[in-house]
């Protein structure tokens, strides 16, 4: 007879992946609940496949891995899944056994389970990736007692009534204001210099007769200014004084300043 196995799972994850990611991974791959996931997370060994083959115990474990979550692989007893086999499966069963399902088996009724969901599926659909698959867009993914119904209200509308004359609701806008008149205005010709406002100051026109233009390369020399004086000071009672020569007053004389102020006592951190 061939060897069968159990898959668990205890909440317990792998090396290097924290627990919050895990707990992700698992609600996509299995398609779970929180209370689902509540469950699988208890710290108690949850059954996720029951009495399966090598094969498919491996594709759950490797589903499992890959979601960074730690199964435990035992070998099943022949004997109690033998009694067990008429055992209705429990959801975290279920999610698993969807997950791992071959893609021609994934979304068919099982243990008697008829979700009105699993007929509208399309089971060609679904791309086999190692034993995952989403469904396709627009899929119910929720029964019929998980969807939420319609409300329908019954509204007392008999003190209500429509106005027959249109009545406003609100008063009517100002009108806007009249356009002004332009009757007594036109359109100058294109280019037509636009006379100014008349004034009463009268232009100047200054007499330019007695002025013409020099003729080119004309000498302008005689209308530069005058060359700067050569100035020669008399310094002969002045002479430098020696090197060292004090030569500021007392009173120019830099003051003492007061004592610098105590640091002893200022430190810097690092």
């Amino acid at each position: 007879m061939e060897a069968r196995y159990n898959v668990y799972f205890a909440g317990e994850v792998m090396t290097g992946h924290a627990p919050e990611t895990v707990r992700e991974n698992l609600a996509k791959v299995f398609n779970a609940d929180q209370q689902t996931l509540d469950k699988l997370f208890s710290g108690k060994a949850q059954l996720i496949k029951q009495h399966c083959d090598k094969a498919t115990a491996l594709k759950y474990k490797n589903a499992m891995e890959r979601a960074g979550a730690q199964p435990i692989i035992k070998a099943a007893d022949t004997a109690a899944s033998a009694s067990d086999s008429t055992r209705a499966m429990t959801p975290a069963e279920k999610i698993a056994a969807l997950a791992a399902a071959p893609v021609a088996e994934r979304y068919s009724p099982a243990d008697g389970d008829k979700s009105p969901n699993t007929d509208s599926l399309q089971k060609d659909a679904i791309p086999a990736t190692g034993g995952i698959g989403l469904a396709p867009e627009g899929t119910a993914v929720l029964r019929a007692e998980e969807r939420a119904q319609p409300v329908s209200r019954e509204v007392d509308t008999s003190g209500l009534a429509v106005d027959t004359a249109a009545q406003r609701l609100s008063e009517a806008a100002s009108p806007p204001p009249a356009a002004p008149d332009t009757s007594h205005l036109a359109m100058g010709q294109p280019g037509e210099t636009i006379p100014n406002l008349a004034t009463a100051e009268a232009p100047l026109t200054p007499n330019t007769d007695a002025l013409n233009l020099a003729p080119a390369g004309a000498d302008f020399s005689d209308c530069s200014p005058p060359a700067a004086e050569n100035l020669n000071p008399d310094i002969s009672s002045l002479e430098l004084a020696p090197p060292g020569t004090d030569v500021l007053e007392d009173e120019y004389r830099n003051q003492e300043h007061g004592a610098a102020p105590a640091t002893d006592h200022i430190t810097l951190q690092d």
